[in-house]
């Protein structure tokens, strides 16, 4: 028999999405506030070097360099002629970031980014409403998925900070950041405090 389609799974993913839909939504999850969003045309991948919260954009129309921390673009190259590797999810950065190796998550897939921070906190990525997505954020020593039977894990300081068609997601590699991308744009949180 073929447990994919037996009545135990449909149950269980009646149950995973009724948790998970439990969840509430939050604009900032707790330490953590949203610092800026921006539109980007024909936005193709995003990413950070591992020494950096400067946060690299690449679309099909060039290049730009945002600083996180002042919420500026400091740099933009219009240029499509630039180190890529579009297998390896790696590309060269330009001007303050000049020949540092910057590791992207892409618009189709594929990433090189983190989806947690030293501090155990984690961006999780569920689909019970595929196509659109929902992304989950989820403190230290919890789980989105606990239904209340583990004492120890628990899921009620998770909170929903995405709901729609999502492209990607990731912390910057020194976890006082994170970055989502879909069709509207990119928006960030930084870490209160950070």
């Amino acid at each position: 028999m073929d447990y994919y389609k037996s009545k135990e799974f449909q149950l269980h993913k009646e149950k995973i999405a009724y948790i998970l839909e439990k969840i509430p939504s939050a604009e900032n999850p707790k330490g953590w506030v949203k610092k800026g969003s921006f539109s980007v045309g024909d936005f193709e991948y995003f990413g950070f070097t591992e020494l950096s919260d400067i946060l690299l954009i690449i679309s099909s129309s060039g290049r730009a360099l945002i600083d996180l921390a002042k919420n500026e673009k400091i740099a933009r190259d219009y240029s499509n002629d630039f180190p890529f590797d579009e297998i390896l999810l790696t590309s060269k950065g330009f001007d303050v970031l000049n020949n540092k190796t910057v590791k992207l998550a892409g618009k189709y897939g594929g990433s090189l980014l983190p989806v947690g921070n030293k501090t155990h906190e984690m961006l999780i990525r569920v689909s019970p409403l595929y196509p659109c997505e929902d992304l989950i954020f989820q403190p230290p020593n919890e789980n989105c998925f606990a239904d209340g039977r583990f004492k120890n894990i628990r899921s009620n300081n998770c909170v929903r900070v995405y709901r729609g068609f999502l492209y990607c997601y990731g912390f910057s590699f020194s976890g006082k950041y994170f970055v989502i991308a879909d069709e509207s744009g990119v928006a960030y949180w930084e870490a209160v405090g950070a």
